[in-house]
């Protein structure tokens, strides 16, 4: 009889504690540099990543940002075994371990970041080093292989260094690609 009111207990504890955490979860954006020859030249003046804060510190990111230009790419939650069999340890020189995500080409400027960063693709994921403040960041992009069906090739490593943090407008979801900063004591929230 104690042992279900104990197991009841902390059971209880842990669901109001996930409740917590997820109802405490926010939209953040960090800027990063770019350090490896392929984060130049793929985004030039770096990136800008926009994601959510999650359970127990994980963060999931939601868009990648060019900073110097207007161009973005919406995410979405990829499985290993979507880049072919054996996954991210199935290709050499990768982060195994590594939180994946499929590039939405449907959306936003989703085709244009996959021309550039996997030319000769038809589809697009990064994989993100864990994101946190001032930890410089991974991104390993990988298209679809047209020389191996069913295979993805690791196309590029992106490496960047931390830059900071954006302010995010009061009481809505931010839109990184409107510029809502042109006054810095009341940013337009009219949108």
């Amino acid at each position: 009889m104690r042992r279900s009111i104990v197991r009841s207990a902390v059971l209880a504890v842990a669901m109001i504690g996930a409740t917590s955490s997820t109802a405490h979860a926010e939209t953040r954006m960090f800027s990063y540099d770019p350090i490896s020859a392929d984060a130049k030249r793929l985004t030039g003046a770096g990136v800008t990543i926009l994601f959510k804060d999650g359970l127990l510190g994980a963060s999931r990111p939601l868009k990648v940002l060019a900073t110097g230009v207007p161009a973005q790419a919406m995410l979405k939650p990829a499985r290993s075994k979507d880049i072919g069999p054996g996954g991210l340890s199935a290709i050499t020189g990768v982060d195994a371990n590594a939180a994946l995500y499929a590039v939405d080409t449907s959306a936003a400027q989703g085709k244009i970041y996959l021309r550039a960063f996997c030319p000769g693709s038809t589809r697009l994921w990064l994989s993100f080093s864990p994101i946190a403040v001032r930890r410089d960041l991974r991104i390993q992009a990988f298209g679809d292989d047209p020389k191996a069906s069913g295979q993805a090739r690791l196309c590029g490593t992106l490496d960047f260094s931390y830059r900071g943090e954006w302010r995010l407008p009061d009481n809505r979801t931010p839109d990184p690609m409107s510029d809502w900063t042109d006054n810095p004591q009341r940013p337009d929230v009219s949108n």
